[in-house]
């Protein structure tokens, strides 16, 4: 018989790692083991969750989402929202985002694990972590970093996000609406948020575009703070090495046409366009975040620097002056099949059946 499982997010959507993260774990998992449902505490997008339609059962939720929504769902009670929205009955229930999903699933009586992408430094939310049978983080360093806190080690585990790998390769043949126009092109793909650390990167950017003349620094992606950033290139008339595109639903021509992926965030957990990167053969700079030494090491190639203006602008010398991007390149593309998603996928339904295991006793 299949077990019911139910995933718990905050958004599923277009923009959203998280999301994305979800919908390829969901996509590639046994459909014969599991019977999947999904809950989106606020917006679900049903454009974007077309590939997987006929794989989930949708659980209601709010529907929807305004600035400062999610302050006054805060103040209500864990126990309130999971009787609220949780109506059946589940063999295993996972929260898969930070915040309210780990609260209201922590009031669950059944079998539970909380995926915690970014870590929360500090264990600010430990009460209700130590509330599930398994925590689970997206890369190593982040399980180490559980334990090292004085989480219990049984309790801890990590599994890397699923990325099909068959996918990406279908999607990059698509031309690409950016020409390359003989520059070396480093690009970056995230929300225009402020956790991703934009601005600190264009700063670095301005204060030694002289020696940059031969690159190309492609932004893609739209978000909160895209207006402000769009003025900063602007005023500093960046124009000529900061090219922004805007939201794309595909990314992946963009990165395909590039040289070298950046990272600049403040805060990651294991940042998946890093790993789809290095899945199409381009090698890695990234800000010192969670994820980002496994990924180097793994890959054979990229750059680790701080995560700092000074770190930051030190790799944008060296990358003008003496990293071996082309080097880089050819190693990435020899170690790219280290990404590809099968052990992935064996590790995460290991990991969730040793916790629905747990009741093989009270079958």
């Amino acid at each position: 018989m299949k077990k019911k499982i139910l995933f718990v997010t905050n958004h599923f959507g277009y923009s959203n790692g998280v999301a994305m993260a979800l919908r390829n774990i969901i996509a590639n998992i046994d459909q014969t083991k599991y019977d999947i449902s999904l809950l989106a505490i606020y917006l679900y997008d049903k454009e974007f969750a077309a590939p997987i339609a006929d794989k989930i059962h949708v659980v209601p939720g709010y529907g929807f989402y305004f600035r400062g929504f999610d302050k006054f769902v805060n103040m209500l009670s864990p126990s309130y929202l999971y009787r609220r929205f949780v109506k059946d009955d589940y063999d295993l229930e996972v929260s898969f985002q930070y915040g309210i999903p780990t609260k209201c699933i922590s009031t669950s009586n059944r079998r539970k694990v909380c995926w915690i992408h970014t870590y929360d430094t500090g264990l600010t939310l430990r009460k209700y972590y130590e509330k599930y049978d398994k925590v689970v983080t997206v890369a190593k360093i982040g399980c180490e970093k559980l334990i090292a806190d004085g989480f219990p080690a049984e309790k801890s585990d990590y599994c890397y996000n699923i990325i099909d790998e068959s996918v990406i390769e279908q999607k990059m043949r698509e031309e690409c609406p950016l020409p390359k126009n003989g520059k070396t092109v480093v690009v970056t793909v995230a929300r225009l948020d402020p956790d991703k650390a934009h601005m600190r990167y264009f700063e670095c950017i301005n204060s030694v575009r002289d020696r940059l003349g031969n690159f190309e620094f492609w932004i893609v992606g739209g978000g909160s703070e895209e207006e402000k950033l769009r003025k900063y290139v602007d005023d500093n008339r960046l124009n000529d090495i900061i090219k922004m595109t805007g939201a794309q639903t595909n990314p992946f021509p963009y990165m395909a046409n590039a040289d070298l992926y950046y990272c600049c965030s403040a805060r990651e957990g294991f940042s998946t366009t890093c790993q789809e990167a290095a899945i199409m053969g381009l090698p890695v700079v990234s800000v010192d975040v969670d994820g980002a030494k496994e990924l180097v090491e793994l890959a054979n190639c990229g750059m680790v620097v701080a995560n700092s203006e000074q770190g930051i602008t030190e790799s944008l010398i060296g990358m003008a002056e003496n990293y071996d991007v082309v080097g880089w390149k050819k190693t990435a593309m020899t170690s790219r099949s280290l990404f590809f998603k099968q052990p992935r996928i064996e590790k995460i339904e290991k990991t969730l059946d040793s916790v629905l295991i747990l009741d093989k006793g009270n079958e």
